[in-house]
């Protein structure tokens, strides 16, 4: 990853995710949840899905007026013009599961990891995250 924070929107692959949501609009944004919903427990969550799935959880808050002060202008500008009430409404079980499952066992933590960072400011922004979706 070029770009490289703690904030969701803070690297490459999740500002790839908004022209993603741009060109395929809410599909893409079920999409992303629905894949680590659903990955299986024991196989490895590639760090690409979790980006994926932490932005699209993003859109999901900023559709409730809950958005990070990081989301993005463009990403905002979707809303808007696609109508925040049309995406789908996700249980709180839903969110957490996919959530926890990138905190825990994901490539995205072993990144983070792996760097020598301190994953503490990133933990706290899914615990934010997670918070502004419930």
């Amino acid at each position: 990853m070029g770009t490289w924070g703690h904030r969701n929107f803070e690297n490459d692959n999740a500002l790839d995710f908004i022209e993603e949501v741009e060109e395929r609009g809410i599909e893409r944004i079920e999409e992303a949840i629905k894949v680590v919903a659903n990955y299986p427990e024991e196989e490895f969550l590639n760090a690409d899905d979790s980006v994926a799935a932490l932005a699209a959880i993003e859109y999901v808050a900023a559709a409730k007026g809950k958005q990070s002060e990081d989301f993005p202008e463009d990403a905002e500008d979707w809303l808007q013009k696609n109508g925040a009430g049309s995406l789908p409404s996700y249980d709180k079980t839903t969110i957490t599961k996919v959530i926890d499952r990138v905190r825990n066992n994901s490539g995205l933590r072993d990144l983070w990891q792996e760097e020598g960072n301190e994953p503490a400011e990133w933990l706290a922004v899914l615990s934010d995250l997670e918070n502004r979706v419930s």
